[in-house]
C-alpha cells in the first residue's frame, strides 16, 4: 500500500483550515499547553518603566542564600566574593516556557560568562524533586547550577511567584531587574521572535554602569504553589476540611483533566498523583478560573453538544476552596478507583482498514517552530467504500496537538460530498456515526493527514495512523456529507475591534439533519454565530427571531474545534442558515499581527477567513420532491445575507470592480484572466465557486466577479 508524506502545491490541494498558519500562530501552539492554557496574562509589550527596582514587591535584596545543587554540593545563589552580577532564574522542570527558556539562559550563561556574570538556576516547586530537576538538566544541556529550594524559603523571601521568573542582582544581592526574559510568549501568542529583550537589555545596562530602563516586567508562566496557612481559630463556622482530595477533587480532575494530564499524554504535567497535584495547585485555580482549561470555546445555544467540556460554577468552586483551605488529602478510603484508558482502538470494533500517515517516523524538534505537516496516503479503494467510523491515533500523544483527516476526490470527482473523516484532538472521542450513517469515499480518493505538532523540550518521533470501519453498502440509508457556508467579499478596517461579517450556508439537504458544526476564522476572529430561522407559517418565509444553534463567543484559532450535537435538529422546515463572524482587529487583540493593516480575504493567517463547515445527514431513499427540494427555495437560499448597503450605483460598480481586480492578483495563478477551480482553496472550491461561475463553465472571469459582487452589494 502506497504510503508516505508529499508536499502539495500551495493554493491547489492543501486543505485551507490547515494551510495557513503563519509562524507566529504555529509558535503561539509550539510551548505546548502553557501558551494556550498555563501563562500569566501580560501585556504584549514591556511593562512601563518604573523608577527604582523596589517596584519589584518591594524587594531590594535576595537573601545570601547557599543552597544543594544537582552537582551533590553547596552552592551561593549569590557570592559576593565573586563580584559582578548574577541571575537568578527560577525553574520547574515541567514548565512548558520553563523548557522552551533553559537553553536560552545556557546560551546567554555563555554570552556572558566573560564578562563576569554567574547564572544560577533555582527550582523552589514542592512536586519537583532533586533528581527530576538533575534529568531536567541533562535534558536542556544546561551548563550553569541548578539548586533545589527544598523549603521554598528562598522563593518567598525573593517574592518570585512564577517559572520561569529572572532576578539580576549585583554583588551585594541588590536587584536591578526582574521579571520576564522576553516578550515572545504569552497566554494563547507566541512571536517568531522576541521584540522586546528585558533580560539581555537589563544585564547589558547595568554592565555598562547605567540605570536599567525597566527594571521591573510582569513574569509569565507557570505559579510556583506556596503551602496555604488557613487560619486555625476559624474553625468552629465550617467543618474544617469541607472539600478534601480524595472525596472531590480527585473526581474533578478525573472528570476533565487526566485525559490529556498523565504520563505519555499532551498535558505537560500529570494530575495523577496528589504529590504531584498540590504543586500544581495555585495554577489550577487560575486557569481553571480564567477558561484557559479545560479547553472549551462555546456556550449554550438552542442544541446541546455531545463534546461539551467545560466545568461546572460547582466544580470550579470546590476545587477553590480546596486550594485555599490549604490542600487537605482526606480520608484514604474515599480515594476512587483510578481511571482507566483504552490503549488500543476506542471504536466500538478493530478497524477494518488501518492506514499509517508515512512508513515512516516524522522527527519532532525539541523546541522551535514546526509547520504544520501534510502527509497524503492513497487508500487504494477501487470502488466507492462507505465509512461508518474512522479513528485517528496518534503514534506519541505526547507531542501531537491535534490531527485531522480529510477525504481528498480524485481529480474531477465531485467535490461536494468533501469532508472531514476523522479528527484528533485531546480528550475527544472517535467518530462514529449512527447506525445506517455512513460517509462515501468515491474510488481513487486520497486521505489527507493535518498534522500539528507541539515540542516539548527534547527530540521525539511519531508515526499516526487513521482506522476506518466499513459499512454494508445495503444498510445504509442515510450518506453523511459537508455543506458550508463562506464570505469573502469583506473588508476589515484597521484598528476595528467588533467588525462584522455575515455570510450563508446557501445549500443544504431540507430532509436531512445538520451532525457537526465547525468555524473557521484567522487571527483576527473573536466569536462566531450560527444562526436559524425557521419556516413561517403559510410559508411566508417570516419565522421571525431567528434561533442561534451555536455560539462562540470567544473563538481561538488555536483550538479548532468541530462542534457536534448531541441530538442532531432536522433541517426540514428550515428557511435559511446565516453566521455572523466578528473580528478584533485592534491592538486589544493580543493574536493581532498588525491592527494597522486592512484586512481581506485571503490563505495567510495575517489574512482571514470567514467559513464554517458542516456535516449534514441526508436519506439516500428520498422521494423526487424531496430531491428537488434538497436545496431550499432560490428565492430564500440564494440571496445572500449583508450587513451594509452601499450608498449609490457608482460605488457599489468601484467596489465590485476593486474586489474582482482582488480575487483575480490573489487566485489566478496562470495569469490568463480567468480563475479555475483547481486555483482556489478548497473552501472557495467547495461552498462558494459556482455561485462565481455565472455560466457554468467551470472558470470565472473577470465580468463574473464584478456581476457577482454587485448582486452582493456588499460593505464590509
Amino acid at each position: 500500500m502506497p504510503i508516505g508524506r508529499q508536499v502539495m502545491p500551495i493554493g491547489r490541494r492543501v486543505m485551507p483550515i490547515a494551510r495557513r498558519i503563519m509562524s507566529t500562530a504555529r509558535l503561539a501552539v509550539a510551548v505546548g499547553y502553557l501558551a494556550v492554557g498555563f501563562a500569566s496574562p501580560a501585556p504584549l509589550v514591556a511593562a512601563e518603566p518604573t523608577n527604582s527596582a523596589s517596584a519589584a514587591g518591594n524587594v531590594r535584596r535576595v537573601p545570601l542564600a547557599t543552597l544543594p545543587s544537582t552537582a551533590d554540593e553547596t552552592v551561593p545563589v549569590v557570592d559576593p566574593s565573586a563580584g559582578g552580577l548574577t541571575v537568578i532564574a527560577f525553574l520547574g522542570t515541567e514548565c512548558p516556557l520553563a523548557k522552551v527558556y533553559g537553553p536560552r539562559l545556557n546560551a546567554f550563561s555563555q554570552r556572558f560568562a566573560d564578562r563576569g556574570v554567574r547564572f544560577v538556576g533555582v527550582n523552589s516547586n514542592r512536586q519537583d524533586s532533586m533528581a527530576e530537576l538533575r534529568e531536567y538538566g541533562q535534558q536542556h544541556a544546561i551548563e550553569f547550577p541548578l539548586v533545589k529550594d527544598f523549603d521554598q524559603t528562598f522563593a518567598a523571601e525573593c517574592g518570585a511567584t512564577r517559572t520561569p521568573e529572572v532576578f539580576v542582582v549585583n554583588a551585594t544581592g541588590q536587584v536591578v531587574y526582574r521579571g520576564r526574559i522576553d516578550d515572545q510568549y504569552r497566554p494563547g501568542v507566541a512571536r517568531a521572535e522576541p521584540t522586546v529583550h528585558d533580560l539581555r537589555d537589563a544585564v547589558e545596562q547595568s554592565l555598562r554602569g547605567e540605570p536599567v530602563e525597566r527594571p521591573v516586567t510582569e513574569a509569565m508562566g507557570c505559579l510556583i504553589s506556596f503551602p496555604e496557612r488557613p487560619d486555625s481559630g476559624n474553625d468552629t463556622a465550617t467543618p474544617k476540611h469541607a472539600v478534601t482530595y480524595t472525596a472531590d477533587v480527585s473526581r474533578i480532575l478525573q472528570r476533565h483533566c487526566v485525559e490529556c494530564h498523565r504520563d505519555g499524554q499532551i498535558g505537560p504535567f500529570s494530575l495523577t498523583e496528589f504529590d504531584e497535584i498540590v504543586g500544581w495547585a495555585d495554577m489550577i485555580v487560575e486557569v481553571i478560573e480564567e477558561g484557559r482549561m479545560p479547553p472549551w470555546h462555546a456556550r449554550e445555544a438552542a442544541h446541546p453538544l455531545a463534546n461539551a467540556r467545560s466545568m461546572s460554577p460547582d466544580e470550579i468552586a470546590s476545587v477553590r476552596t480546596w486550594v485555599e483551605s490549604g490542600t487537605p488529602y482526606g480520608d484514604a478510603e474515599e480515594l476512587p478507583a483510578e481511571r482507566s484508558f483504552v490503549s488500543d482502538w476506542m471504536m466500538p470494533a478493530a478497524p477494518e482498514k488501518v492506514l499509517p500517515m508515512s512508513g515512516s517516523p516524522f522527527p519532532v524538534p525539541a523546541d522551535g517552530i514546526v509547520e504544520y505537516q501534510y502527509f497524503v496516503v492513497d487508500p487504494e479503494l477501487q470502488s466507492d467504500r462507505w465509512v461508518r467510523g474512522a479513528e485517528i491515533r496518534p503514534g506519541n500523544r505526547a507531542v501531537v496537538h491535534h490531527a485531522i483527516a480529510f477525504v481528498r476526490p480524485p481529480d474531477g470527482g465531485d467535490v461536494g460530498r468533501f469532508g472531514i473523516l476523522a479528527a484528533y484532538v485531546p480528550g475527544q472521542q472517535p467518530t462514529v456515526l449512527p447506525p445506517g450513517y455512513a460517509r462515501r469515499i468515491p474510488a481513487g480518493s486520497k486521505i489527507v493527514f493535518q498534522m500539528h505538532y507541539t515540542p516539548i523540550g527534547r527530540p521525539q518521533q511519531d508515526i499516526t495512523e487513521i482506522g476506518l470501519l466499513f459499512a454494508d453498502p445495503g444498510d445504509v440509508t442515510h450518506e453523511v456529507y459537508a455543506v458550508g457556508g463562506i464570505h469573502q467579499d469583506f473588508e476589515i478596517p484597521p484598528r476595528a475591534a467588533d467588525h462584522q461579517v455575515e455570510g450563508q450556508v446557501k445549500r443544504f439537504p431540507r430532509n436531512g439533519k445538520l451532525l457537526s458544526v465547525m468555524p473557521h476564522m484567522h487571527l483576527r476572529g473573536k466569536s462566531f454565530e450560527l444562526l436559524v430561522r425557521r419556516q413561517g407559517d403559510g410559508g411566508s418565509g417570516d419565522g421571525g427571531t431567528p434561533e442561534t444553534w451555536l455560539d462562540v463567543p470567544a473563538y481561538d484559532f488555536n483550538w479548532q474545534h468541530n462542534y457536534v450535537f448531541t441530538d442532531p435538529p432536522s433541517l426540514r422546515d428550515v428557511e435559511s442558515i446565516r453566521f455572523d463572524a466578528r473580528f478584533d482587529n485592534s491592538s486589544a487583540n493580543p493574536f493581532n499581527p498588525d491592527p494597522d493593516a486592512t484586512v481581506t480575504w485571503g490563505d495567510q493567517t495575517w489574512e482571514e477567513m470567514a467559513v464554517v463547515f458542516m456535516d449534514v445527514a441526508e436519506p439516500l431513499r428520498q422521494s423526487a420532491d424531496a430531491s428537488a427540494a434538497r436545496q431550499g427555495s432560490a428565492s430564500q437560499q440564494d440571496r445572500p445575507a449583508t450587513t451594509h448597503r452601499a450608498s449609490s450605483k457608482g460605488e457599489r460598480r468601484r467596489r465590485a470592480e476593486a474586489f474582482a481586480e482582488r480575487y483575480l492578483e490573489k487566485f489566478d495563478r496562470d495569469g490568463d484572466g480567468v480563475i479555475r477551480p483547481d486555483e482556489v482553496p478548497d473552501a472557495v472550491r467547495l461552498f462558494g465557486f459556482r455561485d462565481l461561475d455565472g455560466d457554468g463553465d467551470r472558470m470565472v472571469d473577470r465580468r463574473e466577479l464584478t456581476r457577482a459582487a454587485l448582486s452582493r452589494d456588499l460593505r464590509p
